[in-house]
């Protein structure tokens, strides 16, 4: 989308602009349709919640947090921005820094409000985080969000439409899956647990978050070495992204967080932590986390997300209901056991389709 000295023409202007419309379109179509539903949805046995506070509040509180994540939909397009624009570094370092922020933010919020209020504020604040991020991106271009065309609109979002929601039931089941274990752990163990789960799952995301910055600027050298037949070049990367990235971070770098976790969350956060149980089951998930992220990042390289987007949205109601029933067996342990357990299946079938993509040398971009 970007030019080599990074300034934007008018065409690649418009064609950001009319996808952050379409999606945008798409958030407000999803949260409407959701607000016919809710009062019909029964959270309270869905998700088989006996606390009474969040008895009273779960409806309200379902709303607040799946309206934010429709509403965010158009916003995580930013990030893609600055991943065309070769600006790699600025975006992961606002990912890190978004991290930090929620972090804190939960930690704090979990010492002056009811459990309710510090998902809500957590869901809120990540919304607001990705606009300001946008907002970055725009500033950073010199853009201003003006209303093209509809029939310029309309040009551009045909071009990539079946693409673009490939990418984008991906993005959004991806987006739930990360982020709906903080409110099962408070749903079924309360919010003291809660705080503690999220802080231990935070520690080794940075792993993830790290990991992600480390692949990014692998995928426009995958996808042009294989647009140039290099496909032994796209071996040779991908070979070194499994045997040469992952093991020493997620192995070597997992296992010294894990060793040492009551040290970091007390130099961190001031809170004497030590629970090696769930943090073995956070690192193990962080693991195969790692490992399947070093295939998607192929595999989207390469095109290859019909599958993906299929398999996300298959797993999102076993990311969801799994952990909850372990959860309620088990508590945050629970949670962390069902997490894990629901991301096996990944580490094998991805390497497989890989694998057959490479041999079959498949390109779709």
């Amino acid at each position: 989308m970007a030019t080599s000295n990074g300034m934007a023409t008018a065409e690649q202007k418009e064609l950001f602009i009319s996808t952050f419309f379409f999606q945008g379109a798409i958030a407000i179509l999803l949260s409407l349709m959701y607000l016919a539903v809710s009062p019909l949805v029964p959270w309270v046995e869905i998700l088989k919640i006996h606390q009474p506070d969040l008895v009273k509040n779960v409806h309200l509180l379902m709303d607040i947090v799946l309206i934010a994540l429709f509403l965010n939909i158009p916003f995580i397009l930013a990030g893609s921005g600055f991943f065309a624009y070769q600006e790699v570094n600025l975006i992961c370092l606002f990912i890190a820094g978004q991290s930090i922020m929620l972090l804190f933010l939960f930690w704090f919020t979990t010492l002056i409000i009811p459990f309710r209020g510090v998902i809500a504020c957590y869901f809120v604040t990540y919304l607001l985080s990705n606009v300001i991020s946008t907002i970055w991106f725009f500033k950073r271009r010199r853009w201003t969000l003006l209303w093209p065309p509809l029939a310029v609109q309309f040009e551009h979002v045909r071009s990539f439409i079946n693409r673009s929601f490939e990418f984008f039931i991906q993005s959004s089941a991806g987006t739930i899956i990360a982020n709906v274990s903080l409110f099962l752990a408070g749903t079924v163990a309360g919010l003291s647990k809660a705080g503690d789960f999220n802080l231990v799952q935070k520690i080794f995301g940075f792993m993830i978050t790290l990991h992600l910055a480390i692949l990014a600027p692998l995928a426009p050298v995958y996808t042009q070495a294989a647009r140039l037949g290099n496909w032994e070049l796209v071996q040779k990367k991908f070979s070194y992204c499994k045997h040469g990235i992952w093991p020493p971070l997620f192995i070597g770098g997992g296992s010294v967080i894990y060793i040492f976790h009551p040290i970091i969350l007390r130099l961190w956060t001031g809170r004497n932590l030590t629970d090696f149980t769930l943090a073995g089951l956070i690192a193990l998930y962080a693991v195969l986390v790692g490992w399947v992220n070093t295939q998607s990042v192929l595999l989207n390289s390469l095109g290859l997300v019909k599958w993906q987007a299929i398999a996300f949205v298959l797993q999102t109601p076993i990311f969801i209901f799994l952990p909850l029933y372990m959860g309620k067996i088990w508590g945050v342990t629970g949670v962390a056991l069902g997490s894990l357990l629901c991301m096996i299946p990944g580490t094998f079938f991805w390497p497989l389709y890989v694998n057959y993509a490479l041999k079959l040398r498949l390109l779709k971009v």
